[in-house]
Formats: C-alpha cells, structure tokens, sequence
C-alpha cells in the first residue's frame, strides 16, 4: 500500500512541475516585452524571440509558430538539435536537461513599410501538427532514463503593429505562473456533497 501511495504522490508532483513550462514570443531576450510597435523598415531587421519560461527541467520540446503577423520571415537560429521549421512542426532536442528560463529560437523578419494597426498581426506558439499530445505543446522532462512527454503550454499572443498602440492585457508567461492555494481534505470532500 505503501508503495502505490509514493508512486501516486510522484506522478502527481511531476504533473504538477511540468504544467509551469511556457512557450511565448518576445521582442526581447529577458521575456519582458511581447509586442513590437517599432518596426525597423528595410533593410532593417525585426527580431522576435521564442523562450521557454517557467521550465522545472526539460531535454526536448515539440511546437509550430503561428504566423499571422504580416512580416516577412528571412532567418531563424536556434543552439538547439532542431528537426522541421518554425512555421509548421518543429522538435527541439536541448542536448541535455535545461532548467529555468531560455531562448530557444530568434526570427527575423522584414517589414516592407505597410501600415500594420489593428490587432491582427500576431505571433504565437502552439501544438505542432503531430505533436505526440493531439493539441498540446509537447516537452520532455528529465526524468531518468527516457523522460516523460509532458504538457506545455503557449502564452499570449506576441502583437505587431505600426503605430505606438499595444494590444495586449498581459504578457508572455504571467498567467501560468499562479500559485495553487492551500486546502484541507475535509474542504476537498466538501465540493462532492
């Protein structure tokens, strides 16, 4: 019994630590600022980074950039193994187990100087096509041997406009990183009465 107990509260606590890891867009590397509204015009590049925030510890992740920005993409870098393109199914292999916050891919993209208003024009991480979770980013977690595939969330949209407006109520990451509050079991049985 007591054996079934630890292995129930250890796939519980993994649950848990894997449903922090965040994927999002920012127009900086520290992850603070997920819009652009000072587009470079040619032969200016406009940079977009992809990070992976609130990451307990991973050694892959599966995901596609969904873009609607209006840009027009020139150059993606990663330091990561990758395995498809940006724009429709990519797989990231991080060469070991990373832990905490880190860029996983800059974009850059050219703005030809059309008027870009409105909050149409966006950027965001989602589920790749055959991502092994139907509909959800998938990340592999360190666990040893083989990691388990675990799922990963995308954050708000990254905006693009022309003008100094922004579009956005929240940036990147902030709604996933909620603490859980306490409760007791007698509060829990009380919600099935």
């Amino acid at each position: 019994m007591k054996h079934i107990l630890l292995l129930a509260l250890a796939l519980t606590a993994s649950a848990d630590a894997a449903r922090g890891d965040c994927f999002a867009i920012f127009a900086d590397t520290p992850g603070y600022t997920c819009y652009l509204n000072t587009l470079a015009e040619l032969p200016g590049n406009n940079t977009a980074y992809v990070i992976h925030k609130l990451n307990a510890g991973s050694t892959a992740s599966q995901f596609k950039v969904l873009d609607k920005s209006g840009l027009f993409p020139t150059t993606q870098q990663t330091p990561y193994l990758a395995l498809g393109t940006w724009n429709t199914d990519l797989s990231l292999a991080y060469g070991g187990c990373v832990i905490g916050e880190h860029v996983l891919m800059t974009l850059n993209f050219l703005w030809f100087g059309e008027p870009m208003t409105g909050c149409t024009h966006t950027l965001d991480v989602v589920a790749a096509p055959t991502s092994p979770i139907p509909g959800s980013i998938a990340v592999v977690d360190c666990a040893v041997p083989f990691g388990n595939i675990v799922v990963g969330y995308g954050g708000w949209s990254f905006y693009v406009r022309s003008d100094s407006q922004t579009c956005f109520q929240g940036c990147g990451c902030d709604d996933f990183h909620t603490p859980v509050d306490a409760a007791t079991w007698g509060s829990v049985k009380a919600l099935y009465r």
